[in-house]
């Protein structure tokens, strides 16, 4: 009888663990298209035309969404997560040298590591949010 009772218990669980995974594929694949967002955002010509320091804002808050969504997935050791991030941002900022549209900035690089900063430290305060949304396995009774 308790081998009967296993079985009923094994799909439902199977179910639950395809559902985590297909959560976090969608999860990664979501955070891809935020990098590719970035690199299209910050080589193309410039949709807002600010003079000041307005802009850092946006590079801020950028580079924070970006830095947390990647630390749900990433747990262990973000560090290197974080220092990819801002070698990606400082990247971005040598390549729009390249381009006829967009000159790199100091204060840019800055504001995206700060933002890297900030997405880390909201990461370690607020729950993984993938598991929240992954289906709870059932208690066992």
């Amino acid at each position: 009888m308790a081998l009967a009772a296993d079985d009923r218990r094994r799909p439902r669980h199977a179910a639950l663990v395809a559902a985590a995974r297909m959560i976090a594929r969608l999860w990664r694949a979501a955070g891809w298209l935020g990098v590719a967002a970035a690199l299209v955002l910050s080589l193309t010509p410039p949709v807002l035309h600010e003079s000041g320091h307005g802009d850092k804002i946006v590079h801020l808050a950028g580079y924070a969404v970006l830095m947390f969504w990647w630390a749900q997935i990433v747990v262990h050791r973000r560090w290197r997560l974080a220092l990819a991030v801002v070698l990606l941002g400082a990247a971005i900022e040598l390549l729009q040298g390249l381009t006829p549209d967009r000159d790199p900035d100091v204060f840019d690089a800055l504001a995206n590591t700060l933002g890297v900063l900030s997405g880390w430290f909201a990461a370690r305060m607020l729950p993984n949010l993938p598991t929240l949304f992954a289906p709870l396995p059932a208690r066992q009774r």
